[in-house]
């Protein structure tokens, strides 16, 4: 292997490792959702009767098991913006993997309730964790296709592939089938914590530290070239040119968040993360057995053909979303995929009720699902985050892009936790869709009325767009 070959295959590694969190947080969304649906699974937790595998009211149980997974993402993301900072990157992802394997340990090797919902917790907290440093990991050194949301939706369709494999196998009263779905988790986890092993620290995060001599090093690996190479230095002068240059900034304050034309930004990135989760999306990730059963398919179709399908769409859709991007603009995607998740949720409502007399209508019931994944997916799934990171300078960048995902963080585990008490209420009928449906239809005219196109424009035109003085380019402080 040539220098510039091995150069290149550790490039690879690295952004691998990078985009593992997003991956190990779909691969969690991914199984749980089948694993609800797992007869032995309802049997140990006492969501159904063993007698009669008569089903109870289980909504309650349903959503602490699902939302303390999301609860520990919040605590988990909290405690590492604080900390990260001090452990370096490549400490930060490794203990986090650690984390997540005996997460995933505690999940598939106990037996009642209290314990799991601990080992939900260790999980969660392991991913708040993972997302949160893998955010700030060698930025300026990779742009790679892993690191971007799409690897959301191939850890949820890896997680669904696998566990329909399981599903298929292992007898539905053998509780080996859930303890199994589970403990594959940690195969991944430690898969990361592998790989990281063999990457170096963040050359940023080294310079910071004034650790010069090692960001070099780190550097000349990447690049497979000498550390006296002319590129590697200027490499070098750049990152630590970037780091001289924060410093002179300043840091920025919460206060300031919310005040002015940063202010502003920051609303549109809590209220477009707030409506991006209240379209359902997670709903149907989670609790598509429910949705399907009530629907009234059969249960092999609801625990794998379904899923599967649904998976697969997700993730597939989202990369005509990642090239749309830059040729239609954000605020059109926003647009028209507000608009075809309202007729996704339309459709859906229509149809589920006209099946209640004639149930192969159902099937249109099931296009409209995929109508609205396919929506989502290209548009508001992967164009939020985008924006989001977009409209913020740089000296506030950080704290901008945490509010937002704090905000997608608690709003996800708000409707994991509340749906599966409202579809209870509303007696598993379609009424729900309609909640769904409004906040659509709210996001289209939000997405008209109040989303500013940023498409193609420098940082300094963006602030102009939110209102600002003419500015210094990327620092957000206004000129003399």
């Amino acid at each position: 292997m040539t220098k510039s070959e091995a150069s290149s295959t550790y490039n690879w590694i690295v952004g691998f490792a990078a985009g593992f969190g997003g991956l190990l947080f779909g691969y969690e969304i991914g199984v749980i959702g089948q694993v609800l649906a797992m007869i032995s699974f309802q049997i140990q937790f006492n969501l159904i009767k063993l007698d009669s595998l008569e089903t109870q009211s289980t909504a309650d149980l349903e959503s602490w098991i699902t939302s303390t997974f999301l609860f520990g993402c919040i605590i988990g993301a909290a405690i590492f913006s604080v900390v990260c900072d001090r452990l370096g990157r490549k400490k930060s992802i490794i203990i986090s993997g650690i984390l997540f394997a005996i997460g995933g340990l505690v999940q598939c090797t106990v037996s009642t309730l209290g314990p799991f919902l601990v080992g939900r917790v260790i999980s969660g907290l392991a991913i708040g964790m993972l997302l949160w440093s893998s955010q700030c990991t060698l930025p300026r050194l990779l742009q790679l296709p892993l690191v971007v949301p799409s690897h959301d939706y191939f850890g949820i369709f890896i997680a669904t592939a696998i566990n329909s494999i399981i599903i298929k196998a292992v007898d539905d009263l053998n509780f080996t089938q859930w303890r199994l779905a589970l403990g594959m988790q940690i195969v991944p986890s430690l898969l990361l914590v592998l790989l990281v092993s063999f990457i170096p620290e963040s050359p940023r995060w080294l310079a910071e530290k004034g650790l010069h001599e090692q960001a070099v090093q780190v550097i000349s690996k990447l690049r497979g070239l000498d550390v006296n190479h002319r590129e590697v230095v200027a490499e070098m002068k750049e990152i630590q040119d970037g780091v001289d240059f924060d410093k002179n900034l300043g840091d920025s304050t919460w206060g300031e968040m919310f005040r002015g034309s940063i202010g502003k930004r920051t609303i549109i990135a809590i209220v477009n993360q707030s409506l991006q989760q209240l379209t359902g999306i997670n709903v149907i990730l989670y609790y598509s057995k429910d949705i399907f059963n009530a629907m009234g398919f059969a249960s092999a179709d609801t625990k794998i053909a379904f899923p599967l399908a649904n998976a697969f769409i997700n993730f597939i859709a989202t990369f005509p979303g990642m090239w749309a991007v830059d040729r239609f603009g954000r605020k059109t995607l926003l647009f028209w995929g507000a608009l075809g998740m309202a007729i996704g949720h339309a459709g859906v409502f229509t149809f589920f009720q006209l099946s209640k007399s004639n149930q192969p209508l159902a099937w249109g019931a099931i296009i409209s699902v995929y109508i609205f994944l396919i929506s989502f997916a290209t548009t508001w799934g992967p164009v939020v985050w985008s924006y989001q990171a977009e409209i913020f300078p740089l000296r506030v960048r950080s704290k901008g892009t945490g509010i937002g995902t704090m905000t997608n963080w608690i709003w996800n585990t708000i409707i994991a936790y509340a749906f599966p008490q409202v579809f209870s209420a509303l007696n598993k009928g379609p009424s729900v869709y309609w909640i769904f449906f409004s906040f659509c239809a709210i996001m289209f005219v939000w997405s008209w009325t109040m989303i500013k196109e940023t498409k193609g424009l420098t940082l300094e035109e963006i602030g102009e767009v939110f209102g600002e003085e003419k500015r210094d380019s990327e620092t957000g402080t206004a000129k003399n």
